[in-house]
C-alpha cells in the first residue's frame, strides 16, 4: 500500500502567498519564503510554488524568489506561472526546482 504524502500548494500573488476561491477574492496570508520554510519545519512532504497571475500577466516567474524558498527547504519542490518555453524551465530549475509545472502556453 503506497503512503500517504502532504504536498502544500503557495498560490502567489503580487510577490505574497494568498488564499482565494478559484483564485478570486483572494485576500494577502503570508510571504513566500517564510511560508515554505515553515512548511518544510512542520514536516510536509513537497511544497508547490504557484504563481497565479504570471501567465496572464505576460510576465517570468519571480525567479529570485524561487532560489531563496530552495535554500530553506529540502523536500520535492515544485514550480509553475509564467513558464514560457524551455528557457523558463531551464531557469526554475537551475534556481532550485524539482519540477517544473507547465500550462498550454509553454507547448505551443
Amino acid at each position: 500500500m503506497l503512503s500517504k504524502r502532504l504536498i502544500v500548494c503557495l498560490d502567489v500573488r503580487d510577490g505574497k502567498v494568498t488564499k482565494g476561491v478559484q483564485f478570486k477574492g483572494n485576500v494577502e496570508v503570508g510571504e513566500p519564503v517564510e511560508m515554505a520554510g515553515e512548511y518544510y519545519r512542520q514536516g510536509v512532504d513537497e511544497l508547490v510554488f504557484y504563481d497565479i497571475t504570471a501567465s496572464a500577466e505576460g510576465r517570468p516567474i519571480d525567479i529570485e524568489m524561487v532560489r531563496e524558498v530552495a535554500k530553506r527547504i529540502f523536500i520535492p519542490f515544485s514550480v509553475g506561472g509564467g513558464i514560457r518555453d524551455l528557457d523558463d524551465m531551464r531557469e526554475v530549475l537551475l534556481a532550485g526546482a524539482e519540477k517544473v509545472s507547465v500550462n498550454s502556453l509553454a507547448v505551443r
